[in-house]
């Protein structure tokens, strides 16, 4: 058997750009005026995970002109348009597949051939209908069938149903209905929050906003349940969808609970408003008595009580105080906080908890360090990292984080700050017990699930497969999949990017994929980027022996009556290029010049007042990264009160600050000797050449690389040498 796969994650995000327009002969498209939308309905059906929905939209022109429309309009990310039709005078006609590279031409009889009536087109990330003109004082009734998945979420199963604000359009009368697979009861069912209906079905309304339906179910027993629903694709390969849905285990009982907060200066890109707003949310979310201490920590860790209590309301915000009111500084020893976290939780009845925030700035960590520094036990404490990630970056540590998350138990939660106050909805799942270390028979999937969460995985396989989720809580768990109800799969996986390559070759027949996808495209047809779905004409003599022809594989020509009007075809430009973001060799050198030499200088000065002969090379290693300096390393020359005032001043200089819309996310490696010697009875510091390293190179950075290192003129006629600027 030959497996492949295709995640699918997060949630299917809707973009809002509908627009209803109307043309005619002589009139240019124009917002709709004339022609108006008298009636939308919504049906939809959610088998499992898997929705149809099933769109129909009257369209009516009560005249005086015969006039064309295009509707252009967005779906959930993952949605796949999976039939078109049209219902006019003539009753419904079907639209078929095409492929996009059709020609367009105006009819030159109607009686020989008339008007192809619509077609149904994705245009980018965007579909389009295209309506040929609606006579006066006549309707049509636009029918658009798709598939989409429902995002599990917070102990429920969502879908979102995009809202239309263009003019001329009606509000959709929506009808929808569930049936979940085994091993799970439906609780409720809401409606933009609201519980409507029964168990198994509800009425909806979607206007200009979105509609979020909401199924809220309860997994049976204490393991997660692992659905799998399949449909062949062809010549015996099959598409499987995989759901894995957590119960809503909650920790109860009275916890002793450590905020481990990150003040460090890459912090101020995440915001101190949105790590106050995340502490006041789990402080919420906390179980009844618990009582907390906080740590923040930059290079140093202080607690911020010295001891702990009750989480009431006034003692959180004195957290949220406290983190306003500390300075943001270079450093990040999540160790040393980690260290002070233990004292904290030693001795608490019951198990701890120790909550992370943090943007995932650690430095360099041994993949073991956390886990040592806590010292503590699997049945003693659990361990939950919140990393807010500003812009478009993701967490540089989070191996790190994951480490004793994974060892003692808890959550790993990755939010991006712009998306924060919609995820602190399912705040209370952030709280709740996890399943870790995911597999799937070796298919890439999450490796956490937390209690009330999920997730749903596409694979495409040859013959059948079986599928066995396995991990651990605080137990292992191998868990079987079980069927839940059919569904149209196939669709969503041949439209899926990617698939051609993961499907690989069929041995067998010496079958590609790309054969494969083709001969799958033809039985399970889709809207795509390749192909357009058409309803014919079936006006004029030969409009039969054409449709045959198209059928048959014969090319096909789009026929019209009135021209589309011109539209801007070229495609929306793209976002700029990210330009390199470390940190150019040129910029570290003026900021080991103008800020570490003086300060490293000022520290030489002191040292040489206990040891008069004291000289040699030291070497930095600094790593930097999101305006600041996370961790210093130095080789000194003997002297640990040398050392330690060069670590000081290290870490006290201000790297830039990087601007998320024009630069990449990246961490920067320095390494910069400083050369400290006596003549004649005058220190000299001798600046180095700065060498780093980074993910991207370094050598490519506009501006180029500064050739050999400037020399430091030293005044000999002052005491200890008074430094001059470079030499130009």
């Amino acid at each position: 058997m030959k497996l492949a796969a295709l995640v699918i994650a997060g949630s299917a995000t809707i973009a809002h750009a509908t627009t209803f327009e109307e043309y005619a002969s002589g009139v240019g498209a124009r917002p709709a005026w004339q022609l108006y939308e008298a009636a939308c309905d919504l049906e939809v059906e959610l088998r499992g995970a898997v929705a149809t929905v099933e769109l129909r939209q009257r369209v009516v022109n009560p005249g005086p002109q015969a006039m064309a429309a295009i509707y252009e309009f967005d779906l959930p990310s993952d949605a796949v348009v999976t039939s078109f039709a049209v219902r006019g005078p003539g009753g419904v006609e079907r639209a078929m597949a095409v492929p996009t590279t059709f020609r367009t031409a105006e009819i030159d009889s109607p009686d020989v051939l008339g008007a192809d009536p619509a077609m149904l087109r994705k245009v980018g990330d965007r579909h389009e209908i295209a309506v040929q003109p609606i006579e006066p004082d006549h309707e049509i009734v636009l029918i658009t069938k798709y598939t989409t998945l429902a995002v599990p979420r917070a102990g429920a199963l969502r879908l979102v149903m995009p809202g239309r604000s263009a003019p001329k359009l009606a509000a959709c009368k929506g009808n929808f209905r569930t049936t979940p697979g085994p091993g799970v009861t439906v609780k409720r069912i809401r409606v933009a929050g609201a519980e409507v209906g029964t168990r198994s079905a509800a009425q909806f309304v979607v206007d200009t906003k979105d509609v979020a339906i909401d199924v809220d179910i309860e997994v049976t027993g204490k393991e997660p349940v692992l659905w799998s629903q399949t449909q062949p694709l062809a010549d015996g390969w099959n598409a499987s969808l995989v759901t894995v849905l957590a119960p809503r285990v909650k920790a109860t009982g009275a916890r002793r609970v450590v905020f481990v907060i990150d003040g460090s200066r890459s912090m101020e890109l995440v915001g101190r408003h949105h790590v106050g707003k995340v502490v006041k949310a789990l402080g919420s979310a906390l179980p009844a008595g618990a009582e907390v201490e906080a740590i923040v920590y930059d290079r140093t860790a202080t607690r911020v009580f010295g001891d702990v209590r009750p989480a009431t309301a006034a003692n959180l915000a004195l957290i949220e105080t406290a983190i306003a009111r500390r300075g943001a500084s270079n450093g990040s020893d999540l160790v040393r906080a980690f260290e002070l976290a233990k004292q904290v939780i030693g001795g608490a009845r019951g198990q701890a908890m120790v909550i992370v925030v943090t943007d995932g700035v650690t430095g360099e960590l041994a993949d073991m360090a956390l886990v040592g520094a806590l010292g503590s036990k699997t049945s003693a404490v659990d361990v939950h990292a919140i990393v807010l990630d500003p812009a478009n970056t993701r967490s540089p540590g989070a191996k790190s984080l994951r480490s004793p998350v994974n060892l003692y138990g808890g959550a790993f939660v990755e939010v991006n700050v712009d998306d924060l106050d919609e995820a602190l909805i399912a705040i209370d799942e952030w709280m709740r017990p996890s399943w870790l270390e995911l597999g799937l028979a070796g298919h890439e999937i999450p490796t956490e699930v937390r209690g009330g969460a999920g997730f749903t995985k596409i694979v495409v396989h040859k013959g059948p497969a079986r599928f066995v989720l396995t991990g651990h809580s605080d137990a292992p768990v191998s868990v079987a999949a079980r069927q839940a109800p059919a569904a149209p799969i196939a669709a969503l996986a041949l439209a899926s990017a990617g698939v051609m390559d993961l499907a690989g070759t069929d041995p067998d027949s010496g079958q590609t994929a790309a054969q494969l996808i083709e001969k799958a495209s033809l039985v399970h047809v889709t809207a795509s980027a390749e192909r357009a779905l058409v309803v014919l004409s079936t006006t004029g003599r030969i409009a039969k022996n054409r449709r045959a022809m198209v059928v048959g594989g014969g090319r096909y020509e789009r026929m019209v009556a009135l021209a589309d009007p011109p539209r801007n075809t070229s495609l929306p430009a793209g976002p700029a290029p990210i330009p390199a973001a470390s940190i150019a060799r040129i910029t570290l050198e003026r900021i080991f010049r103008d800020q570490l030499h003086p300060k490293a200088y000022a520290c030489y000065q002191r040292a040489l007042g206990t040891n008069a002969a004291l000289a040699g090379t030291v070497h930095f290693q600094l790593r930097m990264g999101r305006g600041e300096i996370t961790d210093v390393r130095l080789t000194g020359i003997g002297d640990p009160a040398l050392d330690a005032c060069l670590v000081d001043a290290a870490y006290g200089m201000t790297p830039p600050m990087p601007d998320f819309s024009v630069n990449a996310d990246d961490q920067t490696i320095a390494n910069y000797p400083l050369t400290f010697n006596r003549r004649a009875d005058q220190a000299v510091v001798v600046l180095g050449d700065a060498d780093s390293t980074s993910p991207i190179d370094i050598d490519g950075v506009e501006g180029g690389v500064p050739g050999t290192a400037r020399r430091v003129r030293v005044d000999a006629t002052t005491p200890l040498g008074k430094l001059r600027p470079p030499t130009p």
